[in-house]
């Protein structure tokens, strides 16, 4: 039951509704671990009791839900200490994503237009991840928007053998990363991403309602799971309504 005493509780009705879908443990779950992964919780994670009123749910709801984010290795596990994010978790994806979680924080609402969602063949993405040129690929292409307007367009590869039950997924709202971890027990690790301007296609300028030309910043991406490549990423983003930042030395956080 919500605790309407609480505001941030009262203001999270949704807390009820994902309980149709499954055990309401699993899906606070859920939302915990796309957090995570979006680097919401580098400097702090929140504890039981700080949880069970932000979602409105017992703190046995809570003592469940942590326990897969415990497991995975995604969160410390010490007995009658806070929790806290385990380093390299939420920070191996790259600036791109710090973009998401600051659209989550101001209060936007982010979602995405699934363009592609299916096994390909890709026989030169194939060879970048050492993969003989007739594998089987999971192709996902979105256009990311922040409160129904587009901000970017994304296209990933993944192994078909790793990434096949992502197939299933509904990535109109659902964190890519989150749903590797959930349904496929992977996890990226590292990686490397390469950062250029380039003037949008006319086929980009349709998708992302810009002018054919316009300045996009495009980040190629190779992700990777226990050394090995598993990820290509291609995201072009606006330039003139996103900016990216980073942190470095003593810093603790990128300007928002």
């Amino acid at each position: 039951m919500i605790d309407h005493q609480d505001p941030e509780a009262a203001s999270r009705p949704e807390a009820l509704a994902r309980a149709k879908g499954g055990p309401l443990w699993k899906s606070v779950s859920s939302e915990l671990l796309e957090d995570v992964l979006a680097g919401k919780f580098a400097t702090q994670f929140p504890g039981e009791l700080e949880l069970a009123r932000r979602y409105g749910v017992s703190r046995g709801t809570i003592r469940a839900a942590l326990k897969p984010l415990r497991d995975a290795g995604h969160i410390t596990a010490h007995p009658g200490k806070k929790p806290t994010v385990v380093a390299g978790k939420s920070t191996a994806f790259g600036p791109i994503y710090s973009v998401l979680a600051s659209i989550r924080e101001s209060g936007m609402e982010h979602s995405s237009v699934v363009l592609e969602q299916h096994l390909v063949t890709a026989p030169a993405v194939a060879a970048k991840l050492s993969l003989p040129t007739d594998a089987e690929l999971f192709h996902l292409s979105r256009v990311r928007l922040a409160d129904g307007e587009p901000i970017g367009l994304d296209e990933v590869w993944l192994p078909g053998s790793t990434a096949e039950k992502l197939l299933d997924a509904d990535f109109q709202n659902a964190s890519l990363y989150g749903e590797l971890d959930r349904r496929c027990g992977v996890v990226l690790d590292g990686g490397t991403e390469q950062l250029t301007a380039v003037p949008a296609s006319p086929a980009q300028a349709v998708l992302l309602g810009c002018a054919v030309g316009a300045p996009l910043l495009l980040i190629e991406r190779i992700g990777c799971h226990r050394a090995r490549d598993v990820e290509i990423r291609h995201s072009y983003v606006l330039g003139d309504r996103v900016s990216i930042a980073t942190a470095f030395g003593c810093k603790a956080a990128p300007p928002r």
